[in-house]
């Protein structure tokens, strides 16, 4: 075991309330301890803080790196201790007796390479057996280590090295062998969506290319995933084992349920070599699910913020940072970053530990109480609003297959220069033409799969902008004027009447006009626009128009026509 999995593993048992683990730091107590006694700290590589001050503040305590640790006790000057020069903490009892009553006194004594430091009278709030047993615990494991470094608990994959990357998928790419001997359409699609997300450089992108179509070729997984531990110097490996394994269950979707995929040998015997247990793949199967359960049922900014609460509690049961399994980005098209940015939008910037890393983040403004808000209510801005989160995914994914389809035409482009090159070669190339043309096949229908994904997105983001449910009243005030007719007619073509849910298993004998699901994209396009040209969203105007509206419905229906 390393220090660093060490600290994850019992700091939080040895110093108790207070301590919080990387890479689910708060910002605010991280900023506080490195700014007061860690000046030399970057971020990234803090595995461990514990705040000892009352106010919560992180300016007091102790920060533990891959390579030392800082410690700030209360009016006093900080102190820093390399691991390599902890050689031990001594803690010796002082018992005394006063009129019968028995009275106990710590000693603490910290030995390095040094000094010995006494630590008795400073940790007064501290769980102090605890913190003996800890540094005991890292001076016993220091000398095991070939080297004490500091490690990378947050960087995304997409801000790593391209050889890093490219081993990475070199690994997902062998598992979408395992089945039949080659990548499907589908999986390639799903493959360059990847690519996408982690920004893999047009280089790098050559040499995946080349691998995926020599399968001879292909290095043994064992070894590739000894190559990318090797190479994970800088970063702590157990989060990209989580990461790798939840990509590789995403591509199993693609052709069986999750919930079959412990009949996979490939996944079973990967489970083994990073030692990810069940639970672990429980809290990725339930992110995958949760990912594209924010799509399917479309979820609006306080689901998903539900949601990810959620996620974020069964992942602390487990002992997984959610940065593990978003390493790469959610498996429905969304970075790193652009996850973290719409987080941040919902007030949970930090839930990934990637807070720090990002700027720009755009967060959204709450303006207003009372009467603005109300009126936001009744002309449907409030229900539009809810759904900025969702709106700003898919218009992330809608730019992650845009690229995705611009990488697919490339590798169409070039394998069709091949085959043209081995036609003209005459017959003695046949078997290569052969290979060349089911690859060519297989990358249009990838580049149909993307295609058709990019159309589905544009559909829904559209469909967070428009009215899930018609306000028949509004709509009739608003185009009462013969000029609004054929827009009025239009917009009750994209509706269907429906009972009215009650609650999960009963429906009222009334209906509602409910958005057609079967509309195209052009058609969707259109009644947004017919919603914008009559003001059904204006504050004013649609505001006004339901109020009157609905008067003069009360009106018609106590006293008649009139």
């Amino acid at each position: 075991m390393n220090i660093n999995t060490y600290l994850k593993e019992y700091a939080q048992t040895a110093l108790g309330e207070g301590t919080h683990i990387a890479p689910n730091v708060p910002d605010k107590k991280l900023n506080g301890a490195i700014k007061t006694y860690a000046q030399d700290a970057l971020p990234e590589h803090v595995v461990v803080l514990y705040d000892s001050t009352l106010f919560k503040s992180g300016k007091e305590g102790m920060l533990f790196l891959g390579d030392r640790f800082y410690f700030k006790p209360l009016l006093e000057k900080p102190i820093c201790v390399y691991y390599k020069d902890l050689q031990r903490v001594d803690l010796e009892r002082e018992v005394t007796y006063k009129n019968d009553k028995r009275k106990e006194k710590l000693h603490v004594v910290m030995h390095t390479e040094q000094y010995d430091y006494s630590m008795s009278d400073k940790l007064a709030t501290y769980n102090i057996e605890g913190v003996v047993e800890l540094l005991n615990g890292i001076a016993a494991l220091k000398d095991k280590e070939d080297e004490l470094v500091n490690v990378s608990q947050v960087t995304p994959l997409a801000d790593l090295p391209e050889t890093y990357k490219l081993t990475y998928l070199k690994i997902l790419a062998d598992f979408t062998f395992v089945d039949d001997q080659q990548i499907d359409a589908k999986e390639y699609s799903e493959l360059m969506s990847l690519v996408t997300r982690i920004h893999l450089s047009s280089e790098y992108r050559l040499q995946l290319r080349s691998y995926l179509s020599n399968p001879s070729l292909h290095t043994s997984t064992t070894d590739l995933i000894e190559e990318l531990r090797a190479l994970s110097t800088t970063l702590d490996f157990s989060i990209v084992e989580k990461s790798l394994f939840k990509d590789l269950l995403y591509l199993f979707k693609l052709k069986r349920p999750l919930s079959a995929w412990f009949e996979n040998a490939f996944l079973q015997q990967l489970k083994e070599d990073l030692s990810i247990s069940r639970d672990e793949i429980e809290l990725i199967l339930s992110a995958i699910q949760s990912d594209e359960d924010i799509l399917t049922f479309r979820k609006n900014d306080s689901e998903i913020a539900k949601s990810m609460k959620d996620l974020a509690a069964k992942a602390a049961a487990v002992g997984v940072p959610l940065t593990a399994i978003y390493l790469s980005g959610s498996v429905v098209g969304l970075s790193a970053a652009g996850l973290t940015s719409g987080l941040a939008s919902l007030g949970m910037g930090g839930l990934l530990g990637f807070s720090s890393m990002f700027t720009g983040i755009g967060v959204l403004v709450v303006i207003g109480v009372g009467t603005y808000q109300g009126l936001k209510k009744i002309t449907g801005i409030k229900d539009i609003e809810n759904n900025k989160q969702r709106e700003y995914m898919l218009q992330a994914i809608i730019r992650n297959t845009q690229q995705t389809l611009n990488y697919l035409l490339e590798d169409i482009n070039e394998i069709s220069s091949r085959l043209v090159i081995a036609i003209q070669q005459g017959n003695e190339n046949s078997e290569k033409i052969n290979q060349l043309s089911n690859m060519l096949q297989m990358l249009s229908q990838s580049a149909q799969f993307s295609a058709g994904k990019q159309t589905h997105s544009q559909k829904e983001q559209i469909m967070t902008q428009l009215p899930s449910k018609l306000s028949t009243v509004r709509l009739d005030e608003l185009t009462s004027k013969a000029t609004y007719q054929k827009i009025r007619d239009y917009i009750y073509t994209c509706y269907t009447p429906e009972p009215i849910q009650l609650d999960d298993m009963t429906f009222s004998n009334e209906e509602e006009l409910v958005l057609k699901e079967t509309l195209t994209l052009e058609e969707l396009e259109q009644l947004h626009e017919s919603f914008q040209a009559i003001g059904y969203f204006e504050m004013t105007g649609g505001g006004l128009a339901e109020v009157t509206g609905g008067a003069k419905r009360l009106v018609k229906n106590v006293f008649g026509d009139r």
